[in-house]
């Protein structure tokens, strides 16, 4: 986790550097540097997202479902 988190702080402050100097200071070359932060930031999401999917899969077969099973509906009555 704590790799995951430095990777993300890495990360949100290049993209605020850039951010910074694109908006306040109208530097085309960081709006570039931005964009491309931006990509690697939601490709970091993509990454994560799969690991958390996979770590939930892999508890969910490894302990047993506690939801009871569904009722039966009772017969219908003519």
């Amino acid at each position: 986790m704590s790799k995951r988190y430095e990777q993300l702080e890495k990360l949100v402050s290049e993209l605020t550097t850039d951010l910074r100097k694109f908006y306040d200071d109208g530097n085309k070359a960081a709006g570039t540097r931005a964009r491309k932060a931006l990509l690697e930031l939601k490709n970091w999401a993509h990454e994560v997202r799969k690991e958390i999917s996979a770590q939930r899969a892999a508890a969910q077969k490894k302990t047993p479902s506690t939801k009871a099973a569904p009722k039966k509906a009772p017969p219908r009555k003519k």
